[in-house]
């Protein structure tokens, strides 16, 4: 048993190597809008539609998003989320991202800068990339990086 442990392992660590050498690039990311989907005294909830682009031939599943959400340069909320998508070949996606706002940011605000800054686990296509992603030797994650204005309410 341990003879065949040590094999495998012999394998994927050869493998790594060739796990770099990959010719398919990350997603790219782009917000398309926002909007208020819930609110009470304290919060309101927002969220922003996101457009993922694959760049790729084959189709490219998207895993779990880490993201900060900032009004103007102060840290508001800090989220993970699974976008649930997969997305086809040279195409796009959309999904959702949720963040919670005080509500006291939201009344009367007007236009405020916000930033979305995070990663997003994807897969690439493929066998070796399938066995090197499951063993959690090769995780790619694409660049969260979303800037624009929302209306907060003015």
């Amino acid at each position: 048993m341990r003879r065949g442990t040590n094999a495998l392992l012999t394998m994927l660590l050869a493998a790594l190597p060739l796990a770099g050498c990959s010719s398919y690039r990350p997603p790219t990311f782009q917000a398309l809008g926002v909007r208020e989907v819930e609110r009470d005294a304290d919060h309101a909830v927002l969220v922003f539609t996101i457009e993922a682009t694959n760049p790729n031939r084959e189709p490219m599943p998207l895993g779990k998003a880490t993201y900060e959400f900032s009004l103007g340069d102060e840290p508001v909320f800090a989220g993970v989320r699974s976008p649930e998508s997969t997305i086809d070949t040279y195409g796009t996606n959309t999904f959702d991202l949720p963040v919670v706002v005080p509500a006291s940011m939201t009344d009367g605000t007007g236009q405020v800068a916000y930033s979305i800054r995070g990663r997003v686990l994807y897969r690439n296509p493929g066998t070796l990339a399938d066995v090197l992603f499951d063993a959690q030797i090769s995780r790619p994650e694409a660049e969260l990086d979303l800037s624009g204005t929302v209306n907060l309410g003015g």
